[in-house]
């Protein structure tokens, strides 16, 4: 494969692979109380990026809670559109990050998920 024009450059080494998932994040920002939620548009052990996320500020500390993985620092990259990037000061590990959350036992009420199970589904 050869790599030449702008749109089919080879990918930086250095980028560290991305894992698409469906999570929330709790996200905690100094002087506000309780935490906002967002959807997490991917994540790797050192990073990610959640949507709805407009009212952050690119600089900013917050701290993170994912899965099973809670009080993370991290820091605000960038802000572009709906999404956020996300650089946690220290990897954290994705397979507690994906477990569900202490606590968050429910099963699914709505959507396809919560029919899975279902007798009468095709």
């Amino acid at each position: 494969m050869r790599y030449g024009g702008a749109m089919d450059k080879k990918p930086a080494s250095s980028r560290i692979l991305r894992s698409s998932v469906m999570l929330t994040a709790h996200l905690f920002r100094a002087g506000q109380p309780g935490a906002s939620q967002h959807r997490v548009v991917n994540m790797s052990e050192v990073g990610l990026c959640v949507g709805q996320a407009a009212d952050l500020d690119p600089g900013s500390a917050v701290v993170v809670d994912i899965g099973q993985v809670e009080h993370v620092p991290a820091d605000v990259v960038w802000v572009r559109n709906e999404n956020a990037g996300l650089r946690f000061h220290d990897p954290i590990d994705l397979k507690a990050a994906r477990l569900r959350r202490k606590g968050d036992s429910a099963p699914p009420t709505s959507g396809w998920l919560a029919d899975l199970n279902s007798a009468y589904r095709r």
